[in-house]
């Protein structure tokens, strides 16, 4: 490998970054588009090359962002960077495309909650109550015109809407999680055909219906049922936050496990595809349904319901 060659390319990365972060600045047409495209660069440069000079890419980056003399320049520029040089590297490491999307997925996440943090410590915004109070406000004025027109919403529903705002704020970190995998998900999703057309090998997930969580995840999920039982927390308080996002992403997880046996079921019965597409849609849109799947993905874990299926 040629030092200069290295170089030359990495120039050339950090010229096209900059490029669509102009066009993400300063176009809003296209911005949205060009985001997705932000971590293209760094994400093929780091899958070629060694870390230290994909290092070096990420940290002129945000150098040249800051020059250009935009608050939001410098947090895509890390944002997009990091996210992209761990991306790369995992690639360039021969991971298996799982451990590629989880961990670029927590590097987004640290970027995330770092950026939180900036902004709360030096400049006094807190995000998550400023959504909240959007929300409330939002609340307000339907209310308010409901009463200009001489009708007025039910206790109930403002109960619930109350409900729904103070749920909202406990569910934070959890909403966090989840736009962070979500949106690692679509980059890799709009990015990978592209850079392996460029000649890189990209992974490729294992069949949905083969992933099974590990058994660790019953004792979890049974230690937050006890302990929501057993302890009587106030509202809003750290601990009652953490127990409610603890038990809501392992009941995701559950869910997610019941819905790879159905397809694994499907997949050894060789019934018609459609029905496991149809049993995630019903999931998302009927509750009992998604009780249901969720008891099957405990009974799958728990009870090794796959293995069961082959020794008959």
């Amino acid at each position: 490998m040629k030092k200069n060659q290295v170089l030359i390319e990495g120039a050339s990365m950090l010229a096209i970054f900059i490029l669509m972060l102009l066009l993400s600045l300063f176009i809003p047409l296209v911005s949205i588009v060009v985001q997705f495209f932000l971590i293209l660069p760094f994400l093929l440069y780091s899958a070629k090359y060694p870390v230290k000079y994909a290092a070096m890419l990420v940290v002129a980056a945000v150098f040249v962002s800051f020059v250009l003399g935009s608050y939001y320049a410098v947090p895509l520029a890390l944002l997009f960077g990091t996210t992209g040089l761990m991306m790369g590297y995992c690639i360039r490491s021969r991971k298996n495309k799982l451990v590629v999307y989880l961990a670029s997925s927590m590097v987004f996440l640290a970027n995330i909650l770092l950026f939180f943090a900036i902004a709360a410590k030096f400049f006094g915004m807190n995000f998550l109550e400023e959504i909240s109070d959007l929300f409330k406000s939002s609340v307000t004025q339907y209310t308010d015109a409901l009463s200009i027109i001489g009708q007025s919403p039910p206790p109930e529903l403002q109960d619930q809407l109350g409900e729904m705002i103070r749920m909202m704020n406990s569910m934070a970190p959890t909403l966090l999680l989840i736009t962070a995998f979500i949106t690692v998900l679509i980059l890799m999703a709009v990015n990978f055909p592209i850079i392996k057309r460029l000649g890189i090998a990209v992974p490729k997930f294992e069949p949905f219906r083969l992933m099974k969580f590990p058994k660790s995840i019953l004792w979890y999920y049974l230690i937050a049922l006890v302990l929501s039982m057993l302890m009587k927390l106030e509202v809003g308080s750290y601990w009652y936050m953490a127990l409610v996002n603890a038990a809501f992403i392992l009941q995701t997880l559950l869910v997610i496990q019941g819905l790879s046996f159905i397809f694994y079921y499907n997949h050894i019965k060789k019934w018609p595809k459609f029905i496991p597409i149809l049993a995630v849609i019903l999931t998302l849109v009927l509750p009992f349904i998604l009780s249901i799947v969720r008891v099957l993905g405990i009974i799958d874990i728990g009870f090794n319901l796959r293995q069961r299926l082959n020794n008959k």
